[in-house]
């Protein structure tokens, strides 16, 4: 193990640029965050609560994101992947605002398909601009190459897939409520079903599988990552098979177990770098923590702390947050990532602080995204008042049936009496 800091060849790569970044860029990246991170959520958020106004706000997030574009034209540098995935980013923004603009207008016949169709290009918009984002930072950091981009794919795909599903999983437990029973079905059962894909990927990409020559060897980290994989095919397929019938309250340590399995491995998983080991110690750490916490609230929940349509139980974010925090140290632990923190001096526990702290901006956002939806359609949903008074006639009902079995049962014994 590298303890002395004997780094590789490529390492003096990985710094913070020295070239300074131009007002141009500057001004594209303040534009791009007012567009895609304030003006265009909130009216995605005005969407999903039907508000009147929700059209000013995307013709304005649009003009301004546009604005950002241009800017950024203007900064050059038009050949990178960052650049090119700018004209994706344009041509969805143009089919958006023309949408909104047709059933606003009247000129295009108002219906549910096309509604959901927009309201579902405004929700993956917001993936769009997580994933423009990374390649901006990529890009500015000039990571990801010399030789290692799919290390460094694997490991941003897959992190970026467990925040993505920690945010998925705090929007509907504010929305649909504690156990998500719009779900039908546990949420350990779509935790397992990704899990049975990603292990099965897994299994046959981090070592060449079907090699033909005795010369491509295994190291320890192909046999390490490939048996993970297995474990994930093998537990997800078991989740899934005990999951498949169950009430959606009715959830599963499976994927629980496997997440505390895999963490202890990436703890005491060795690098050639030590700065590696420290980051990937975390990602297992964090990845334990997920699933002992995980298993509390399963037992809770079980145990009927919550009901079934009530606002989460402050115990619950704690699962959500260890699982962005996962994803957060499984992207910063790619080896390009690790050598430019060694350039840079910074310790690993500084960077565990920053990273932690991402964690906490993006579940606050999200919160406070939900905070407004709430704020503009009520403090509940209409189906859900709809919900309550279904429950409130079933329990009068229910009460007056009691009411009239109690009186026969009076009158029979009277009878009898008599």
């Amino acid at each position: 193990m590298n303890m002395t800091g004997t780094l590789p060849d490529d390492a003096p790569f990985y710094k913070w640029p020295d070239e300074p970044m131009g007002w141009a860029l500057k001004v594209h990246l303040v534009l791009c965050f007012i567009a895609y991170v304030v003006i265009l959520p909130v009216g995605l958020v005005m969407e999903m609560a039907g508000h009147q106004y929700q059209w000013l706000a995307q013709l304005s997030g649009a003009g301004v994101a546009f604005l950002g574009i241009v800017f950024g034209w203007v900064h050059g540098h038009l050949g990178n992947v960052y650049a090119r995935y700018g004209w994706f980013m344009l041509s969805l923004l143009v089919q958006q605002t023309a949408t909104n603009l047709g059933l606003t207008l009247g000129a295009v016949p108002r219906n549910k398909k096309l509604q959901l169709f927009y309201r579902m290009v405004g929700a993956l918009q917001l993936v769009y601009t997580y994933v423009g984002m990374l390649l901006g930072g990529i890009r500015f950091l000039n990571l990801c190459s010399q030789g290692h981009l799919g290390q460094c794919v694997s490991h941003f795909a897959r992190g970026s897939a467990l925040i993505i599903g920690a945010v998925c999983i705090l929007v509907c437990m504010r929305v649909f409520g504690a156990v998500i029973v719009e779900l039908r079905r546990p949420l350990e059962l779509y935790l397992s079903i990704i899990m049975m894909l990603v292990g099965a990927i897994g299994t046959f990409t981090e070592h060449n599988f079907f090699q033909t020559s005795n010369t491509d060897s295994w190291s320890h980290k192909d046999l390490q990552h490939t048996l993970i994989g297995v474990s994930w095919f093998a537990g997800g397929l078991l989740g899934v098979l005990m999951t498949c019938r169950s009430h959606p309250r009715s959830r599963n340590p499976i994927p629980s177990l496997i997440f505390i399995a895999t963490g202890i491995a990436m703890i005491t998983h060795q690098q050639d770098l030590v700065m590696a080991s420290h980051t990937h110690f975390l990602f297992g750490a964090a990845l334990v923590c997920l699933g002992l916490s995980t298993i509390a609230e399963i037992t809770l929940l079980a145990a009927g702390f919550v009901k079934d349509h009530d606002q989460p139980a402050l115990f619950q974010f704690v699962p959500v947050f260890f699982m962005c925090a996962s994803g957060m140290f499984l992207m910063g632990s790619n080896r390009d990532m690790v050598l430019f923190l060694i350039n840079s001096h910074i310790d690993v526990a500084t960077y565990a602080l920053i990273l932690l702290s991402f964690c906490f901006v993006i579940m606050f956002y999200f919160y406070v995204l939900v905070d407004l939806y709430f704020a503009l359609a009520g403090p509940q949903s209409a189906k859900y008042r709809a919900l309550e008074q279904h429950m409130d006639r079933q329990s009068t009902s229910s009460q007056t049936s009691t009411l009239n079995h109690s009186e026969s049962h009076s009158s029979l014994a009277s009878a009898a009496f008599v």
